[in-house]
């Protein structure tokens, strides 16, 4: 598989992170500086938005909408963008290693047609797609209840309390927003200031869909200062809720009904396309 199809297959995540975590990185990545520094790209943004464009032949054709303005990604990925690529997905939680490792694996047993061919053949495939829709609803839902906002200081504010430094581990490297209860219909985390925590990329991809008391054992003086400042922050877990199984279920349905509604719509266009 080429670069630029495992790019591709990653764009409606990455705008999904930008539209329910980081509304800012949606400019970050029209940044050719950021681009460069990120992805090592040099020469184009991530994305940029059509009006913006100014070599087409350097941008994939596919439109996407984001907050009414319409974006093209730019194309140009090579074989060394790979890594760089890998380490911004995992960063941002978008993937684990285990996961980007076997399209790794694809790349080096398959050639691009032979991967394809399997691809379209596999049923599995379609499965995880459908998967990754289910995901992205209930993460959605969870991302956007309450009337709650925050923005940049709000963020600066949290590093502070935890002295800026890693939530899980003291570092003082680059921090990124943490969910401490992960987004997932199984632990019903928020994206809340007070679910938000700052970490290193190397506790962050530890944690994976850990809870942070669970991650972090029997370090009970980092779990209680989590916990007092996810208590200052006014936030109560909803896993804590006296109406958590009714959330739970209600999650639950909305991640079936996804799988349904996709199912039903793959069964109408197959037989649109067998009515020849």
């Amino acid at each position: 598989m080429k670069i630029g199809q495992l790019v591709r297959i990653f764009i409606p995540k990455i705008i999904d992170y930008c539209l329910t975590i980081d509304e800012e990185e949606i400019v970050r990545l029209q940044d050719l500086e950021y681009t460069r520094n990120t992805f090592g790209v040099s020469s184009y943004p991530f994305w940029s938005r059509t009006d913006n464009v100014n070599d087409s032949k350097r941008f994939w054709t596919e439109i996407h909408i984001i907050h009414e303005d319409e974006f093209r990604v730019s194309s140009q990925w090579t074989i060394k963008h790979i890594e760089k690529f890998k380490n911004y997905l995992i960063g941002k939680n978008l993937t684990t290693e285990d996961e980007f490792n076997k399209f790794d694996f694809d790349m080096e047993k398959e050639n691009d047609t032979k991967l394809d061919n399997k691809l379209r053949a596999n049923s599995r495939y379609r499965g995880n797609a459908i998967g990754n829709s289910q995901n992205l609803l209930v993460r959605n839902i969870l991302s956007n209840l309450g009337d709650e906002t925050f923005g940049e200081r709000d963020w600066s504010n949290t590093k502070e309390f935890f002295d800026n430094c890693c939530a899980y581990c003291g570092s003082n490297e680059k921090l990124i927003m943490e969910h401490a209860i992960p987004i997932n219909k199984t632990m019903m985390g928020e994206h809340k200031l007070g679910n938000i925590i700052p970490s290193c990329n190397s506790c962050n991809n530890k944690k994976g869909s850990k809870s942070y008391d669970d991650f972090l054992g029997e370090e009970t003086d980092k779990i209680q200062k989590i916990e007092d400042y996810m208590q200052s922050k006014n936030y109560h877990p909803l896993n804590e809720d006296p109406k958590s199984e009714m959330i739970s279920e209600l999650l639950k349905m909305a991640y079936l009904e996804t799988a349904e509604v996709s199912k039903r719509y793959i069964q109408i266009i197959e037989m649109i396309q067998s009515d020849k």
